[in-house]
Parts: C-alpha cells; sequence; structure tokens
C-alpha cells in the first residue's frame, strides 16, 4: 500500500439542502466554509458548526437553563437530528479515526437527516499546484475601499496639530 503524502490543506463546507416551501423543488444551501492547514483544526470547526446547528435545530436540554430536571422524560426512539449531531461533535474516538483519514489524503462526509432537511459536513484536502512555475495563490484583490488603513485616513502629518 502506497502512503499518500500529507496535503497542504483543507477545505469545508455545511450544507443544507431541503425543499423549498411550496415549491416542491430541492435546493442546497452553503452555511459556512472555512480553509485550514490543519486537519485538527478542520475537524475542530466542523464539531463546532455541528453543535452550532444543533443548538438553533433544538436547545439543548442538558445545558438549558429553562429545563428542569422533572422536565426531562425518556423521547420516542426517532431519528434526532440535533442529538446526532451533539453525539457526532463529542465522539472522540470518531474524531481521531476521522484526523487520521484526512491525514491520508481521503475526503470525510457526515449525513444527517432531518424530518424536512439534510445536513452535510464536509472536509477534503486540497493540494499545491503540481506546476513549479505556476504561482501557489492568485494576487489578492480588494473588494472594498475603507477602513482607518485607507490612504484617506493615513496622513503624513497630524491636521489637528496647530503650528
Amino acid at each position: 500500500m502506497t502512503s499518500r503524502p500529507e496535503p497542504a490543506g483543507y477545505w469545508c463546507e455545511v450544507l443544507a439542502e431541503g425543499l423549498v416551501c411550496g415549491t416542491g423543488d430541492s435546493t442546497r444551501y452553503v452555511l459556512s466554509t472555512y480553509r485550514t492547514i490543519s486537519p485538527v483544526l478542520a475537524l475542530r470547526w466542523l464539531r463546532s458548526e455541528a453543535l452550532h446547528i444543533a443548538d438553533r435545530l433544538d436547545l439543548n436540554p442538558l445545558s438549558s437553563g429553562w429545563v428542569y430536571p422533572s422536565m426531562l422524560v425518556a423521547s420516542m426512539p426517532l431519528p434526532d437530528c440535533p442529538a446526532e449531531l451533539r453525539a457526532w461533535a463529542t465522539d472522540q474516538a470518531e474524531e481521531r479515526e476521522a484526523r487520521q483519514h484526512l491525514k491520508g489524503g481521503h475526503p470525510m462526509f457526515a449525513k444527517f437527516l432531518d424530518t424536512d432537511c439534510t445536513y452535510t459536513l464536509a472536509v477534503w484536502p486540497v493540494g499545491l499546484p503540481t506546476d513549479k512555475g505556476a504561482p501557489l495563490a492568485p494576487e489578492p484583490i480588494c473588494h472594498r475601499i475603507g477602513g482607518l488603513s485607507h490612504p484617506l485616513y493615513v496622513l503624513a502629518e497630524d491636521p489637528w496639530r496647530w503650528n
């Protein structure tokens, strides 16, 4: 078995796919993206996004200030997307396996089904260009003008000083 070199970086996405109300069509939304150089950081970001989605769908009853112990009852054995997201985000053994899988240069996808939506947490390795003459990244383009570092705000002399 040949071992692949460790990738140069990782691209992460969180997607939601579901039916559009009243149309019968299905659409996909990119909820968030992230790029990093480390599989540890990629998985940490995915776990935080999984917890973020779970808390938006249904507050965690174990950490909510609104839920008292007398209110907790056994639920029916139905698929519970927020509970599955929380379980995935806190499973350390699965996280170690996923890290080794990513270091080997393989993509990872985790799908969670809800009643009206499917959430996909994805991360895949990205590499550097193979051509040594090709630039590593395009020159950055400034899309907005402003901020305190803009030349309009940077003056060589203090305009408020009276001579």
